[in-house]
């Protein structure tokens, strides 16, 4: 199986990629939508999908 992020093989089951984001190159934030089987290694994990929900949660927090 391969990182739907990043593509790197993964070891293990892998994690749920729901709710990850990022700044693409011109600083815009990317949400993207993932498939319901896909999986993201560890360090996609921790670098885009942990800090994604956090910024997800904020911003419909915010919204309110």
């Amino acid at each position: 199986m391969r990182c739907c992020i990043c593509g790197c093989n993964l070891e293990g089951y892998g994690n749920n990629p729901q709710g990850a984001c990022w700044k693409d190159q011109e600083g815009t934030i990317v949400e993207p939508e993932f498939d319901a089987d896909d999986r993201c290694c560890d360090m996609c994990n921790t670098m885009y999908v942990i800090p994604g929900r956090l910024y997800r949660m904020r911003k419909n927090n915010d919204s309110k």
